[in-house]
């Protein structure tokens, strides 16, 4: 919402939308839509009693919202106006339409002594230009309900029920709504309603009681707070803060990147500017944050700006590789969980309803492909974008459920935040947009939407109430709008002979089509890691970094339906002559010695390995459990071990480099005392031989 004051012009009406659907009904006993307060020496406007209460000075003023209207279909809005001291010759009511760059407006106001008026900026309208002197207008300190209403294309205009003017519909010049008064007095609003035609899609179980918990002067301050990145555990929440003295630039400095920690999710830790070099002087604004929070990216002439976290601080390792144009002022996009997927919005030529001079802006995504490049932008599509603007997207760590804000689709004013999931695999194929409703909506800003991968709360931005204009606050969930649920896998990479961290990179496969389903970098310092993981899948993981051998681990999350964190650390050895490892992700068909083929991630690791070290060799061991007869189980091991080879050989790795036998079940990692005991001994490994 904004406010301006104005002198001289003849200003008014208001608008809504009509029909007998009500989208809102305000009646001012809090100020929960996010209606424009501020009082200085020369005015007041602010929510008191149950009122809006305007005390506006000479020349008058006007204040407006941002309410969704589709201006070719009915619509109605109306509202009580009480005019308690000032001129009675001068007067108040609605503006709508209203352009803050041409100045452009319509309205429809009252005086107290007896007069209304319809005016528009249009030149070729004579009907809507003079004062009618009329018999409904109460006085002084008595109730006036104006009524603002349009069917088929024809605006009709009541004063306490009674229609006064009635013409053709009027243009909009611009999306705003509110209220005017022409002179100096003290106007109290209340019972102010929308009305139209327009169904907004909301969910099932559309929440109420939704409570906006402001994160505290921690995070808050008279300075706009932007873009909210929560990480994926939900403990530390980056943001962009704009024209805080603090800023690496001062007041100047449009932007910096700002970060705040959480024990509990409900006190947050004083806010730390990231300092150089993620922040210059000039404009910094985070575009996404990694999941294990060792990365980030800014956007940046066109592109992304990696940072990397490094033992003392963090570092710049280039351009990520995404080119796109964006002829907008602003600029959002997230990083998808498994960091292969950026979702973005941006103004261009590929934008659905481009045309020069149109500020707005379509959701496109990149893929990063198999050769490490990524791909050209793709438009969203139609179900996701429309002729308005959309912005500020966030893809949950499911992968399929997209937040994004627009005044595109039917909402309650301003920036709304919407709700879809991919369907499939394709990125153009959506469900149709969820408006989040009018507790998490208001008509005023409402954007940057960001979700941990617990998915119960949410944090967002929006100008009503609080420290500024744009304050991030919290949100609860409603179970038809979280996304679906994921497991957050996290752990530490250590060296497995000293336990000390290493910093490595974090690979998980799907053990079934062998595809990577995600990858993270682990803290140099901590070596902690963490990432979210679609659940009903079982993965295989490994750390890998120069100069270690990984030993793999596998996750079976088949039977997972819920969220769930689940605790891995991972070892990498070092190579060493001698050194054994287990292939924990090799599996073979029952009691033959045919591999898997969810085994080939595994082994195929095992032939880069090779490959990178061209002259170390190696010893197979294979090993079973005690079920069956113990010459049998010898005999399996060995041909299991000769499956293995085979593999190898076939992809390049010569046969003297590899030696094998089979123990059955002679050497036991643990006793045969239980099925999980039986799994954990039937097992592949390799011992280095050679260097």
């Amino acid at each position: 919402m904004k406010c301006f004051c104005f002198i001289g012009l003849l200003l008014h009406a208001w608008q809504v939308y009509a029909q007998l659907t009500e989208l809102v009904h305000e009646d001012f006993k809090d100020n929960h839509l996010g209606w424009f307060e501020e009082s200085d020496s020369r005015h007041s406007i602010r929510i008191k009693n149950g009122y809006y209460e305007i005390i506006s000075p000479e020349g008058g003023w006007m204040t407006y919202i941002f309410p969704f209207v589709d201006e070719s279909r009915d619509f109605s809005f109306e509202a009580s106006f009480t005019q308690t001291e000032g001129s009675t010759d001068n007067g108040f009511g609605f503006i709508w339409g209203y352009n803050s760059e041409s100045k452009k407006i319509n309205n429809f106001v009252i005086s107290s002594n007896g007069y209304a008026k319809v005016y528009t900026s249009d030149e070729k309208r004579k009907d809507a230009k003079e004062w009618k002197k009329i018999t409904g207008v109460k006085a002084l300190g008595l109730p006036n309900k104006l009524k603002v209403e349009q069917r088929k294309g024809v605006m009709k205009f009541y004063v306490n029920g009674k229609e006064e003017f009635s013409m053709s519909k009027l243009p909009w010049y611009g999306k705003s709504v509110g209220f005017v008064t022409y002179t100096n007095m003290r106007l109290l609003i209340d019972d102010f309603s929308l009305r139209s035609d327009v169904t907004i899609n909301l969910p099932p179980d559309l929440a109420t009681g939704v409570k906006k918990i402001n994160l505290g002067e921690g995070v808050n301050t008279k300075y706009d707070e932007v873009t909210p990145k929560i990480s994926v555990d939900g403990k530390t929440i980056f943001f962009s803060r704009k024209h805080a003295p603090e800023n690496l630039g001062g007041v100047d400095d449009a932007s910096d990147v700002w970060y705040s920690t959480t024990k509990d999710g409900v006190s947050w830790s004083a806010s730390k500017n990231m300092g150089a070099p993620v922040n210059t002087t000039k404009v910094n604004n985070i575009a996404s944050i990694s999941q294990d929070n060792n990365s980030m990216l800014l956007a940046a002439n066109n592109d992304f700006e990696i940072f990397e976290r490094t033992g003392n601080g963090w570092k710049s390792a280039g351009m990520l590789g995404i080119k796109y144009e964006n002829e907008h002022t602003y600029f959002e996009a997230s990083l998808a969980a498994d960091g292969k997927t950026m979702v973005f919005a941006a103004r261009n030529k590929k934008s659905l309803f481009y045309s020069e001079g149109k500020e707005e802006k379509d959701l496109f995504v990149s893929v990063k492909q198999s050769n490490g490049q990524w791909s050209e932008p793709v438009n969203l599509g139609p179900v996701i974008n429309t002729r308005g603007n959309e912005a500020s997207p966030f893809l949950a760590a499911d992968g399929r459920t997209l937040y994004f804000a627009s005044d595109g689709h039917p909402g309650y004013g301003g920036l709304d935040i919407f709700m879809s999931k991919r369907t499939g695999d394709s990125w153009t194929s959506w469900t149709k947009p969820v408006n989040l409703g009018p507790e998490i909506n208001t008509f005023g800003f409402d954007a940057y939407y960001t979700v941990p991968a617990s998915g119960d709360v949410a944090y967002l931005c929006t100008s009503a109430g609080g420290y500024g204009k744009s304050d991030i606050v919290q949100i609860k969930l409603p179970q038809s709008v979280k996304p679906d649920p994921v497991v957050l896998v996290l752990g530490k990479v250590l060296n497995a002979k000293t336990r000390k961290p290493v910093q490595a990179g974090i690979v998980f496969e799907n053990l079934v089509t062998g595809k990577e389903a995600g990858e993270a970098i682990s803290d140099p310092a901590t070596g902690d890691y963490r990432i979210a993981l679609p659940y009903g899948i079982n993965y295989g993981l490994h750390a890998r970094t120069k100069g270690y051998l990984s030993v793999n681990e596998n996750l079976e999350l088949v039977d997972v339906k819920t969220y769930t964190e689940v605790n891995k650390d991972l070892l990498l050895v070092p190579i060493e002559v001698g050194e054994a490892i287990q292939l924990n992700n090799v599996f073979f068909e029952q009691g033959r010695p045919i591999l898997k083929p969810e085994s080939y991630p595994e082994l195929d690791r095992l032939v880069t390995i090779l490959k990178d070290n061209p002259t170390m060799e190696i010893e197979l061991s294979g090993h079973t459990d005690n079920v069956g007869n113990p010459n049998s189980l010898v005999v399996l091991s060995q041909a299991r071990v000769g499956a293995v080879k085979d593999y190898l050989v076939k992809r390049g790795i010569a046969t003297s480099r590899i030696t094998g036998k089979g123990y059955g079940a002679t050497k036991p990692m643990v006793k045969n005392d239980s099925e999980e005991h039986r799994r954990m001994n039937r097992r592949v490994e390799f011992k280095v031989t050679k260097k």
